[in-house]
């Protein structure tokens, strides 16, 4: 399931421009977390816990900024080598 996430990934990476602009970085990061979630779910886990103990199981929206920055920091590396 985490290659149809990855491929996902490459497609919406594919839309942004060269400039990567913040706005869609957080489109794209969201919209990671989205699939990471529901391959999770699929998978029948339903909390994950990050290493300082945030709750990473929640709308995006919801994500403090060091767990927003997980899918960020994914957005970045794989534009970086698309």
């Amino acid at each position: 399931m985490f290659h149809d996430v990855s491929g996902q990934l490459n497609e919406m990476c594919g839309e942004l421009p060269q400039a990567r602009t913040l706005p869609k970085i957080e489109l794209v990061a969201a919209r990671l977390h989205d699939a990471w979630m529901t391959d999770k779910r699929n998978t029948g886990l339903y909390s994950q816990l990050s290493w300082l103990g945030e709750e990473l199981m929640v709308p995006y929206e919801q994500l403090s900024q060091s767990g927003r920055n997980l899918h960020r920091d994914t957005v970045h590396a794989v534009r970086g080598h698309s």
